[in-house]
């Protein structure tokens, strides 16, 4: 009751009081159909900072789509130079002899393979997909770069970057991932000192994941190079990966 009285007191209060409105110093102009899709700005007159207007063109288009800014950023910068850009990506990227390529632009050009066959026969003459060689397929073919990139990335049986000397797979389909898939990687992961997708420094191993080997009846199974190990414990993972690093003189991490 007390509290009914006092904001009582104090609406009474503020009743005979001048009301002040703030005004701002632009106006919020209507926009046509045709400027929908439009962003821009308007100039603070005090303190000359440009701010949104508030017109909602953000939320009622899409911002994947093109937006031309009505504002010169006050900021001189330089325009980019694409070529210059591609030219300084391709020296960072280390040195590929395309030499062991040619033979499968040869088989490109006799038998007209297609593109996913290509990679493959170029990822088993690298053990990778190189930039400079998918830029050179690029260019014989007339296939884009985006177009190979798109594929490359979307098959996991393509990789983009160095392997290690042997490859371990395991398996994380449903039957192993069941008997302990996640522990066995784990395992893996310490004993290795990499994250499972990654490669050991010295670049012997190369520790990855896999949808399914068609060895259910074996769960949890890995496969390194052409050896599979099947009825895996986190204990009998770690001496198996123990026992190959001591017999090949690799390091962990």
């Amino acid at each position: 009751m007390l509290g009914m009285f006092k904001a009582m007191r104090t609406t009474l209060k503020h009743l005979p009081m001048r009301k002040i409105t703030v005004q701002y110093p632009e106006q919020r102009e209507r926009l046509p159909e045709r400027s929908r899709g439009l962003f821009r700005v308007v100039v603070d007159p005090a303190g000359g900072e440009p701010r949104c207007r508030s017109c909602t063109l953000c939320e009622s288009n899409c911002p994947v789509q093109v937006i031309r800014v009505n504002y010169t950023s006050k900021y001189l910068l330089p325009v980019p130079n694409a070529a210059r850009l591609a030219e300084a990506r391709l020296a960072a990227q280390p040195g590929v002899d395309l030499k062991p390529l040619q033979p499968v632009l040869d088989d490109y050009y006799e038998h007209g393979t297609g593109l996913i066959a290509m990679l493959q026969n170029a990822q088993e003459a690298y053990g990778y997909l190189p930039r400079l060689a998918i830029q050179e397929i690029s260019l014989q073919t007339g296939v884009s770069l985006s177009q190979i990139y798109g594929v490359s990335s979307f098959y996991n049986q393509f990789r983009l970057s160095p392997v290690g000397e042997h490859i371990i797979d395991v398996c994380h389909g449903t039957a192993c991932h069941v008997a302990g898939a996640v522990q066995i990687t784990e395992a893996l992961e310490e004993e290795l000192g990499v994250p499972d997708g990654k490669t050991t420094s010295d670049m012997k191993f190369t520790l990855s994941s896999v949808a399914c080997m068609g060895a259910c009846s074996q769960a949890p199974v890995m496969r390194i190079g052409a050896m599979t190990y099947g009825g895996l414990t986190p204990d009998k993972t770690r001496k198996i990966i123990r026992d190959l690093m001591h017999e090949i003189g690799a390091e962990k991490g």
